[in-house]
């Protein structure tokens, strides 16, 4: 049986994400792995609540759940959002191809691309460049942001915690401010 690991991020996106995968994978008989591993997120608690999450909605769902250890990075010393983010992709998702590649996976994705938010072509870049040193490795681009809406809908009436910045402290700050400045304009 192949495998798929897909980094997961959170609740939310691994909803949308693992919905769509298993529509595609139906007739390929490919176990999808959901991997958590997320270093950025900031701070503590709110990685836990994610974790949790996640892993409560996975386990529930009858879905395959790891959590990869993370050593968690300060994204405070980019230079620009764009590089931050970037670097983020390239951390995790060269983590998830190490990770599938010990697990005998033959593919890894994201749940990152459900996110209108995100940048899909430095996710794709990062995904390709993870794989480069594992020829048995294949990077599933996908562009899930046609289940986001739903996927935030579900996990609302579901309870689970829906998060309302990306993950990383400086992504948390843009959040707020982004916010505040909408609020003003009303």
């Amino acid at each position: 049986m192949k495998c798929l690991a897909l980094h997961t991020c959170c609740a939310p996106c691994l909803i949308g994400a693992y919905e769509a995968l298993t529509e595609e994978l139906a007739q390929e008989s490919k176990r999808i792995t959901a991997v958590f591993y997320n270093p950025n997120i900031a701070p503590a608690e709110e990685y836990i609540v994610r974790r949790d999450a996640c892993r409560d909605y996975a386990r529930e769902q009858g879905i395959d759940f790891v959590e990869v250890e993370a050593n968690f990075t300060d994204w405070e010393d980019k230079e620009s959002q764009e590089q931050r983010c970037q670097s983020c992709y390239n951390l995790r998702l060269a983590r998830i191809a190490e990770w599938a590649h010990d697990n005998d996976c033959d593919t890894i994705a994201t749940t990152l691309s459900i996110s209108p938010w995100q940048n899909l072509e430095a996710i794709k870049r990062a995904g390709e460049k993870a794989v480069s040193n594992f020829p048995h490795l294949h990077f599933a681009a996908h562009d899930f942001r046609d289940y986001y809406r739903e996927a935030q809908k579900k996990a609302r009436a579901l309870k689970i915690y829906c998060q309302n910045y990306c993950g990383c402290l400086p992504s948390k700050a843009e959040a707020e401010a982004q916010r505040t400045a909408r609020r003003k304009g009303k």
